[in-house]
C-alpha cells in the first residue's frame, strides 16, 4: 500500500511540476504594457547565443562555501570552496535556461522591417507568423493565408 502512495505521490507532484513549466499564461511583466501584435513574413533567421552567468555563480558559491569552511583547517576551506562552486553553478544553470536563441528578421505585411531576438525557434525564411508583443515578444509560425489577408489591409504597398 505504500508504495502506491509514493508512486500517486511522485506522479501527482511531476504533474504539477510540468503543468507549471508548460503554462501559457502570460508573464505578470506584461501587465500594464503596450500590447500590439501583427503579421509578417520571416526574411533572416540568425542563431544567438546568451550571456550566461554561470561563472559568477560559481564564483559567488565558492566565495560562501570558503566563508562556511573557515572554521575549520585549509582543506574544508577548499572543499567547500569546491562544493560552493558547483552548488552555485548549478542553480545559475537551472535558473538560466538555455543560451540559445534567434534573431529574426521581419517583413511586416505593412511593409515595416523588424528585428527580433527570442528564445524559441518558431518560424523559417519565406513563412508568416504573427508577432505578439506585449512585455515580451512571441512569434507563432501561421498559415501563409493568414499574411496574404493581413496585407489586404494595406492596398499601397
Amino acid at each position: 500500500m505504500q508504495n502506491k502512495l509514493a508512486y500517486v505521490g511522485v506522479f501527482l507532484l511531476g504533474s504539477l511540476l510540468v503543468g507549471c513549466a508548460n503554462s501559457t499564461d502570460v508573464d505578470r511583466r506584461a501587465q500594464n504594457q503596450f500590447v500590439t501584435e501583427f503579421y509578417a513574413y520571416v526574411q533572416e533567421v540568425k542563431k544567438v547565443r546568451f550571456k550566461s552567468y554561470i561563472g559568477e555563480g560559481m564564483a559567488v558559491g565558492a566565495i560562501g562555501g570558503v566563508i562556511e569552511g573557515s572554521d575549520g583547517d585549509k582543506e574544508d576551506m577548499i572543499a567547500g570552496g569546491i562544493a560552493g562552486a558547483l552548488v552555485g553553478g548549478l542553480f545559475a544553470a537551472i535558473f538560466e535556461g538555455s543560451s540559445k536563441g534567434y534573431e529574426y528578421q521581419l517583413k511586416a505585411v505593412d511593409g515595416d522591417v523588424v528585428t527580433v531576438i527570442v528564445g524559441k525557434k518558431s518560424g523559417a525564411v519565406g513563412e508568416c507568423v504573427s508577432v505578439r508583443v506585449a512585455g515580451d515578444v512571441r512569434i507563432t509560425q501561421r498559415p501563409m493565408e493568414s499574411c496574404i489577408e493581413a496585407a489586404k489591409e494595406y492596398p499601397s504597398l
